[in-house]
């Protein structure tokens, strides 16, 4: 193991993962998450919180907490949105480090260990993947580079914040990050990843690192024409929801001043929710 893990192995380390309609995949990329951790890790845990109860997803979910004693599941019956999802799980966890990734581990979680050592080397508040990074390894549909790229401008435009991609899903956090920005976060939809940088550094979080990814689109998306134009569909409509989303943030930061105005109650919640 470098030297540099050894500053995290007994720090206590919390990964959320949001999870909706993973289906069958779900229980082989736990036990992706589940066996890297605790390689490297001796004090972590997983908070899994499925954003729709009715879904399979959650039966399949609850049934795992007995191969893992570290996993922890939790549902709120309805689609609430993945930001929704972070933050029912950032309230129910207590490690110093938070790791979000995606439940469809389009990311590896091997990354996890690489993030940490980023953070611990160049004193990072935040660390963040990036599809945009030199070293990153990326097969993308062309047209999501493209509206990507130009999401991207907008933002450096008009909410000054310096990173190149807010949207990969796999972000680690000082707990004191979250702490202070999660209470003034409204979006819990397309643009949560957005909003809560943008925050973050407003709130002088400004220590923000992109980190290189390797992510294979391709790999768990059919390339017919059919899934292509399936596809193209769902990318069209979550631009445009973002767009708005994203009118919005820049609404309440710019004029509203409405990030200045909110008084931050962090929330603890006792660790009797598991099933």
């Amino acid at each position: 193991m470098h030297p540099i893990y050894h500053n995290y192995q007994n720090r206590k380390l919390s990964v959320i993962v949001p999870l909706y309609k993973e289906g069958a995949i779900v229980q082989k990329n736990i036990e992706i998450l589940e066996n890297e951790l605790h390689q490297y890790f001796n004090n972590y845990e997983v908070i899994a919180v499925v954003d729709n109860g009715k879904d399979e997803t959650y039966q399949r979910m609850v049934r795992l907490q007995t191969l893992y004693p570290r996993l922890r599941v939790y549902e709120y019956g309805c689609n609430q949105g993945k930001g929704f999802a972070l933050q029912y799980g950032f309230q129910r966890s207590n490690g110093d480090y938070i790791i979000f990734i995606d439940g469809d581990m389009n990311l590896h979680p091997k990354d996890i260990k690489v993030f940490l050592g980023l953070m611990d080397m160049y004193e990072s508040d935040i660390v963040i993947g990036s599809k945009r990074h030199p070293q990153s390894a990326i097969e993308y549909p062309l047209t999501r580079r493209m509206l990507s790229w130009g999401y991207q401008l907008f933002i450096r435009l008009f909410l000054n914040l310096n990173v190149k991609d807010t949207q990969v899903g796999l972000k680690l956090f000082k707990r004191e990050v979250l702490e202070q920005s999660l209470p003034r976060i409204v979006v819990k939809k397309y643009a949560f990843d957005l909003e809560l940088l943008a925050v973050a550094q407003h709130l002088k979080f400004t220590k923000i690192l992109e980190a290189p990814v390797q992510l294979n689109y391709f790999t768990n998306h059919v390339r017919t024409m059919r899934g292509r134009i399936q596809d193209l569909r769902r990318v069209i409509c979550m631009a445009f929801r973002m767009f708005v989303d994203t009118l919005a943030i820049i609404y309440r930061l710019r004029i509203l001043r409405y990030y200045d105005q909110q008084q931050v109650t962090v929330v603890k919640v006792k660790q009797k929710e598991i099933f």
